[in-house]
């Protein structure tokens, strides 16, 4: 019965209230615990009453000195409600759980026995504080990739703006470019943010410009996963190629080819573009942005040769795998 005292309709009330409840004496000892109580801590009523609190749950002198200090400034008669926090639970087998309780005590004066005693109140808000810690991490990581999107869309702005010869030249390569980014992120977002396949790219970049022509391209590699910012770089120099190659290369002839592979190796990863078919293929007089982008990675290694019948490209560039997920990334990343 509550306090040893009161009606067993109170008794049934307490027992049967949906939070964790328990009352202590001004000794910290344990008076009573409903059964929602209980069974959060996995202990009999036995077990409980009448022990001093800190026997049943142990705990760490600065932690316990903060507990006494709430006990003490409750039996003065404020009502204290605690933030949530971490209350390390020792179960009966011995076990640790870590939950998350949000805590109100109010002391309860009895004129008849002329004695006070803390009353508690808990609730378990371990899930909804690990769903409001992810969601602080989910708006974090957004708010970061927001910015870079922004830092990159601004980057590509310049770069384009400093080759294109009119207005209309500069929105034609510019709304590609951000439709190459637009593509990119879609499909991360389809990954879950997990990365992307090496010849997943390059065939998403490849469909909106190769489109029947895509029997003419031959790749080849091993399956290689990539890591998000691996991802995004790779799709960005895939467009700049596949841009380049409708304008000037092998797109442009129903004799052009395309030959794609890639491998590592000695935790390098080669990549080879070699196009054929075509005829009396010169150098540009000016590079273009898909090789300046490669140019922005100072470990990148690109070797090219534009050779009368197609642009002959080889990049090499020093990558870790990662043991656990197998992404491959880049020593930038």
């Amino acid at each position: 019965m509550i306090l040893s005292m009161g009606s067993s309709i109170h008794q049934t009330i307490f027992n049967r209230m949906p939070n964790p409840a328990m009352i202590l004496n001004t000794d910290l000892v344990y008076v009573d615990a409903n059964d929602a109580y209980c069974r959060a801590v996995q202990r009999h009523r036995t077990e409980i009453i009448g022990r001093y609190v800190f026997d049943v749950f142990p705990n760490t002198e600065e932690r316990e000195a903060l507990l006494k200090e709430s006990f003490r400034r409750t039996f003065a008669g404020e009502s204290v409600s605690v933030d949530p926090q971490v209350f390390n639970i020792r179960f009966a087998d011995q076990s640790l759980e870590d939950r998350i309780w949000k805590v109100t005590q109010f002391r309860v004066h009895c004129e008849d026995g002329n004695a006070d005693y803390l009353v508690q109140r808990a609730e378990d808000v371990t899930e909804r504080e690990q769903l409001r810690e992810e969601r602080d991490l989910v708006t974090a990581e957004l708010n970061h990739r927001v910015r870079n999107a922004l830092t990159v869309v601004q980057s590509i702005a310049d770069h384009t703006g400093s080759v294109a010869p009119d207005i209309d030249t500069f929105l034609k390569s510019f709304n590609g470019r951000l439709a190459a980014m637009s593509r990119n992120f879609a499909a991360l977002t389809d990954s879950h943010w997990t990365g992307l396949d090496f010849e997943e790219i390059i065939r998403t970049e490849l469909e909106p410009y190769a489109g029947p022509a895509l029997d003419r391209v031959t790749i080849e590699g091993e399956p290689t996963k990539l890591s998000v910012r691996a991802s995004k770089a790779t799709s960005m120099y895939m467009h700049e190629m596949v841009t380049n190659a409708s304008k000037y290369g092998f797109l442009t002839s129903e004799s052009g080819r395309l030959s794609l592979r890639w491998w590592i190796e000695d935790d390098v990863l080669h990549a080879e573009w070699n196009e054929t078919g075509l005829e009396n293929i010169t150098a540009p007089e000016q590079t273009g942005f898909g090789f300046q982008l490669l140019n922005m990675m100072p470990r990148i290694k690109t070797t090219h040769r534009f050779e009368p019948d197609g642009l002959k490209l080889r990049f090499e560039v020093p990558v870790t795998v990662s043991v656990a997920t197998g992404e491959v990334a880049f020593d930038e990343d």
